[in-house]
């Protein structure tokens, strides 16, 4: 969730312990998996909760703040297997790219065993107002992208003849891409062929970010 005052819905929310989040979050959840964002509708899960109008806008701006809050649930068990820049800055070129390896790896499986979180993550792809309703995640997410890429260039795993913003945006819309194609096809790929097929994938992000002497193109 975005930063917020003292005095704001989102800090108020936050000071609620988990079961009285659930009674938003749990029919929100449902909510936006059965109909998308702009589909679903605040009033059905106001009454879902059995929640006054009132004391839901006393917790959340709009329906934008609710999705984000449970967007945010779902990704808090994925905290842990994120790697920070410090943590990759200490080792060889080819252990980088064999951690991040492991990381994408590690959330295909994550992704494979929470549909619920594959859903949410569907209507960010689907949808420009779910986005914007969770701009501040994807900026964060983008920073830390840039972040992980000046690690690995400190170590000479990724390439230093482009702008750092640059390689950034090339990896978020490699991976948004890549996302996107899973999320509209892994329904009819055979049992097991995910998993591989999204380690195979890991290529199209690595290559672009190779150093020069290890990436050789035709303009070379």
């Amino acid at each position: 969730m975005p930063s917020s005052s003292p005095n704001s819905p989102r800090a108020r929310f936050l000071e609620l312990g988990e079961p009285e989040r659930a009674l938003w979050l749990d029919p929100a959840e449902a909510e936006f998996v059965a109909h998308g964002f702009e589909r679903a509708s605040l009033n059905r899960i106001i009454a879902s909760a059995g929640e006054s109008k009132g004391r839901t806008y006393h917790y959340f701006s709009g329906k934008g703040a609710l999705f984000d809050a449970t967007l945010e649930r779902r990704l808090e068990p994925l905290a842990g297997l994120m790697f920070t820049p410090e943590a990759l800055a200490d080792i060889d070129p080819a252990g980088f790219w064999k951690a991040l390896a492991t990381l994408s790896a590690r959330l295909t499986e994550r992704f494979q065993q929470d549909a619920t979180l594959a859903a949410l993550v569907r209507t960010l792809h689907r949808e420009k107002a779910a986005q914007e309703a969770v701009s501040d995640k994807l900026a964060g997410f983008r920073a830390r992208i840039e972040g992980v890429l000046a690690a690995g260039r400190s170590v000479g795993a990724v390439r230093d003849d482009l702008p750092l913003s640059m390689l950034a945006d090339v990896a978020l819309d490699v991976l948004i891409s890549v996302d996107r194609w899973f999320a509209r096809h892994a329904d009819s790929l055979p049992d097991g062929d995910e998993a591989a097929l999204s380690q195979r994938a890991f290529s199209l992000l690595m290559t672009p970010l190779l150093p020069q002497s290890k990436n050789e193109g035709p303009l070379s």
